[in-house]
């Protein structure tokens, strides 16, 4: 039975990770503060039977810039590399994320994903996504989804109706858009951390119909 290593990250990291056989790896980032040009993570699952899932959420407020080109590279059968990033922007911030997916000739039977979902809760805040698949051989299992907008104004409405405030349903909104990612996540104690940053960094955005 493979033992998954669950490693919690700050940031989109300017590394390369190598999957060895048999391993399991997952990627949980609780992401507030940008930086400065593209970072560039690469994961590569070199053997059979590797592993790789990430789950990014980025929290965006002022001027913060969050560019990154993540690469997923599968070489053997039977690896699985999947990466799912959401991000709520408010003020100036601005998310730039680019996915590369690979699966070489030799990887049959990958199984590979890559979604990135954005929602701006400023009209200053920006955003730009680059899914792309390279699939050089069969029998493989690949797929990629990314959305940009803003708090659905129907359930917003409904909400209203049902006596919330403003404020009160916008954020249920916005947790509720995270809530999908943080179910998939094993490690309580992360997701209990994760929802606390959450919650404080929509009780100081400026949210904006």
């Amino acid at each position: 039975m493979q033992k998954t290593n669950i490693r919690l990250l700050d940031t989109i990291p300017n590394e390369t990770i190598i999957l060895e056989k048999n391993s399991s790896l997952v990627l949980v980032g609780l992401i507030e503060s940008g930086w400065e040009g593209q970072r560039h993570l690469v994961i590569d699952a070199q053997a059979k039977d590797a592993h790789c899932e990430c789950v990014f959420f980025i929290l965006g407020r002022n001027n913060s810039s969050f560019s990154a080109k993540i690469e997923a590279i599968h070489r053997a059968p039977f690896t699985s590399i999947k990466a799912r990033v959401r991000a709520a922007l408010t003020d100036s911030a601005s998310s730039d994320i680019e996915g590369i997916w690979k699966v070489e000739h030799k990887a049959t039977g990958a199984d590979t994903y890559f979604s990135h979902h954005t929602l701006l809760l400023s009209d200053k805040a920006s955003v730009k996504t680059a899914p792309y698949l390279e699939i050089r051989t069969d029998e493989v299992k690949a797929g990629h989804a990314a959305s940009v907008g803003k708090v659905d104004e129907d359930a917003l409405f409904y909400l209203l109706s049902r006596g919330l405030s403003e404020r009160d349903a916008r954020t249920l909104l916005v947790e509720g858009f995270f809530e999908k990612e943080l179910s998939t996540i094993a490690d309580e104690k992360i997701v209990n951390s994760i929802r606390s940053s959450i919650i404080s960094f929509l009780s100081n955005a400026k949210n904006e119909k």
